[in-house]
């Protein structure tokens, strides 16, 4: 299990840009983010929540809401997308490192009125820095078969769609990811020397 001193996580941050160059922050989902977390969750629009949690729900049960606010937990991490004089979160993305087969899982969602500004596909670039970063070789996600804008940003994004080994309802999607030295995450590997990948007992 990976674990990060809140004190650092700051140097773990990255800025990308949505299409019309305005600046987007990714950092670290930190416990002091709990409450601007479940007022994005609750912020989304049914769909958008059900599309991301497969499921209705209103907010976060507390159990997944103490994990998304934990980075490292379990090898897992969760990220928030801010931007100056708008919502505090308008993007959030986890993921989760499979050490046993150097992959990594993830999921994410763009609060309703910043889909379509270029949020989402830079979100899923950076999680795929940091996947690298971790020593992971692919990434994969899944998706309900009804959520056409996941699987269109998926199909853009250069993922390869299979069926679902256990839900007929969901779709997966997979990818082969570059070495980090290939892509431009600052720091990030920062990450993977506080502990190697092949230092990281599987679960």
């Amino acid at each position: 299990m990976l674990q990060l001193s809140i004190a650092d996580l700051d140097q773990y941050s990255n800025v990308v840009h949505t299409r019309r160059g305005e600046p987007v922050t990714l950092r670290f989902i930190t416990p002091d983010d709990a409450e601007p977390l479940q007022a994005y969750v609750r912020g989304l629009s049914s769909r958008s929540r059900y599309n991301r949690f497969f499921g209705a729900m209103s907010e976060l049960p507390k159990a997944v809401l103490e994990d998304f606010t934990h980075a490292g937990r379990d090898d897992r991490f969760s990220l928030m997308a801010t931007m100056h004089d708008a919502e505090p979160i308008v993007g959030e993305a986890r993921y989760a490192l499979h050490p046993e087969n150097a992959s990594v899982e993830f999921g994410l969602s763009v609060l309703d009125r910043w889909q379509g500004h270029g949020i989402g596909p830079a979100l899923m670039q950076n999680v795929e820095c940091r996947a690298a970063a971790l020593g992971a070789v692919s990434m994969f996600g899944d998706t309900l078969r009804s959520n056409d804008v996941m699987i269109r940003l998926a199909k853009k994004s250069g993922y390869l769609f299979h069926q679902h080994p256990d839900d007929w309802k969901l779709v997966r999607f997979e990818k082969r990811i570059m070495k980090a030295a290939s892509l431009a995450c600052a720091n990030l590997p920062l990450v993977a020397a506080a502990a190697p990948l092949g230092e990281m007992p599987a679960r």
